[in-house]
């Protein structure tokens, strides 16, 4: 229900979740630089091809396209020895092959390039492809070729490789962008992290004192509870103390444990809606008096339902009065319908009511009581809660029973602080606790 985190583990969950951050931004940013840097190297390496290729786009060669071009195969093949061009198609306006030639016989190259159909482009626009082959690196262009009125009157395409030097450069451009973002975001998040710890230093202080303010307030409430009911405060630290103890014997929750602490001291919160008449009465209540009487569970769920701090007590103040047996109020609930919580408080509430000292009757022994809570058992009690409690009772009763309440808040205020604080297992570590309730022999 609360979160705790020592100073260690806040620093090992920042720390986590910036080295998170910093694997995912990398990811993404890397994926956004690589995608970025090879539009850019695309775009360089066209222009390397398409600067090449400037010789045929001049309008002085469409008389030679018009004509015969195996005629000019000679000055095609002596341009492509002495470029990086690989091969060099020529098409005709009407997009048919007029020319072909390569430098040496590229079979395995030829078959990728016809894997690569291309269609032909319109003026002022143009075709690329790369084509791996072998470890090296091609661009394939094409190019429409037009005459001076801006009419195409061919096609040019070519095969260029790009040489290993530019090849070992581009890569080495994007590995460097890589590079730097990934240090850029890593040394960010590096100098954030004193600054987010401080924040979050301060977050946790400012939380630790409105819950500390919000314990102050359910113990003054609980005190204020109890003096309305001609009552001690006494009562509700033994009942918190005692539900703390059977909780933790039974293995139950932290989460649990804290629900069940605000529980204990609101049981009867609901009480401050019930008359004086009624609820300082001495003697027996009649029939009516006692179905009002019943009200204040409702009134109860009623005063805590708005708050989201004291909402956690709901199963104990409403469902504290309902019997294992389904004879309880207010719904009638039987057996393990009944929230584990209610159950278990019902156990040591009736406990306390039996053993302790009230304005109307004297307190009974030990004995007498359980007797009166083993009776009880599978009727008004959860069977299993009981056996459990059995086990425990000598040793609550012996250190709890009649001890003056300034033990009794000793005692709840350590486990307020392991059960609520983030900083308990510093403390503990550290010695700063001496917790009577941990040294227990029921805790052994």
């Amino acid at each position: 229900m609360f979160l705790r985190l020592t100073p260690y583990e806040l620093k090992k969950s920042i720390a986590t979740r910036l080295l998170a951050a910093w694997v995912v931004l990398s990811i993404v940013l890397g994926i956004g630089s690589y995608y970025f840097e090879s539009k850019q190297i695309d775009a360089f390496v066209f222009s390397l091809a398409a600067q090449a290729a400037k010789h045929f786009n001049n309008p002085e060669n469409e008389a030679a396209f018009l004509g015969n071009l195996n005629q000019h195969r000679s000055v095609v093949e002596r341009f492509l020895k002495d470029s990086r061009f690989a091969g060099i198609r020529l098409f005709g306006s009407n997009k048919k092959l007029e020319l072909e030639t390569w430098k040496t016989d590229e079979s395995r190259l030829l078959s990728r390039i016809e894997k690569h159909r291309h269609t032909f482009p319109n003026e002022g626009d143009s075709h690329y492809n790369k084509i791996i082959d072998g470890g090296n690196l091609y661009v394939q262009i094409v190019i429409p070729l037009t005459s001076s009125d801006k009419r195409i009157y061919g096609y040019f395409e070519g095969i260029y490789e790009i040489d290993s030097i530019t090849v070992a450069t581009l890569e080495q451009r994007i590995i460097t962008s890589l590079l730097i973002i990934v240090m850029v975001i890593g040394i960010t998040s590096l100098v954030l992290y004193p600054f987010i710890l401080s924040l979050n230093r301060e977050a946790t202080n400012l939380s630790d004192e409105l819950l500390q303010s919000n314990l102050e307030l359910l113990q003054s409430l609980g005190s204020a509870i109890a003096k309305r009911d001609s009552d001690t405060d006494a009562h509700n630290y033994r009942v918190t103390l005692y539900a703390i103890r059977l909780a933790k014997t039974m293995g139950r929750s932290n989460a649990e444990i804290e629900s069940l602490i605000v529980g204990a001291f609101l049981h009867d919160v609901g009480k401050i809606g019930i008359s004086d008449q009624i609820l300082l009465n001495p003697g027996k209540l009649t029939h009516d008096e006692f179905e009002i009487m019943k009200t204040h569970v409702i009134h109860g769920k009623e005063i805590i339902q708005h708050s989201k701090w004291l909402k956690c007590a709901h199963d104990v103040v409403l469902f504290h009065h309902e019997r294992f047996d389904g004879t309880g109020y207010p719904q009638g609930l039987k057996g393990k319908d009944i929230p584990i919580n209610a159950r278990l408080f019902a156990v040591v509430d009736v406990f306390d009511a039996l053993t302790s000292k009230r304005p109307y009757k004297n307190s009974l022994s030990f004995s007498e009581s359980m007797n009166i809570l083993h009776a009880g058992s599978g009727s008004l009690f959860d069977p299993g809660i009981l056996v459990v409690f059995e086990r425990i009772a000598p040793f609550l009763y012996e250190e709890f029973c009649h001890a003056d309440l300034s033990y009794l808040q000793r005692i709840l205020k350590d486990s307020l602080t392991k059960y609520f604080h983030r900083d308990y297992s510093k403390k503990l570590k550290q010695g700063g606790l001496q917790n009577e309730f941990m040294a227990s022999t029921i805790d052994s």
